[in-house]
């Protein structure tokens, strides 16, 4: 079973992109190195979760409930 660390970094530049530092404490307690895939998380700020969700899946909170037109219909 996997587990998973979580803590705060830092988005810092890196050439013309950008990296998050990991802590030598966490390397050393999940034994991730160099070249290692990991996956990330980033929560998106709450004022643009709408909007965001919106264009990603055309999801809008503001519009009306589904309702079928047939009612004989599952």
């Amino acid at each position: 079973m996997l587990m998973s660390t979580v803590f705060e970094g830092k988005i810092r530049r890196l050439g013309n992109s950008m990296a998050v530092i990991i802590p030598k404490e966490i390397l050393e307690e999940t034994g991730a190195k160099e070249g290692d895939v990991v996956k990330l998380s980033v929560p998106i700020p709450k004022q643009r979760r709408k909007e965001v969700l919106k264009k990603v899946a055309g999801i809008d909170a503001e519009s009306e409930p589904f309702t079928r037109e047939k009612r004989d219909r599952f």
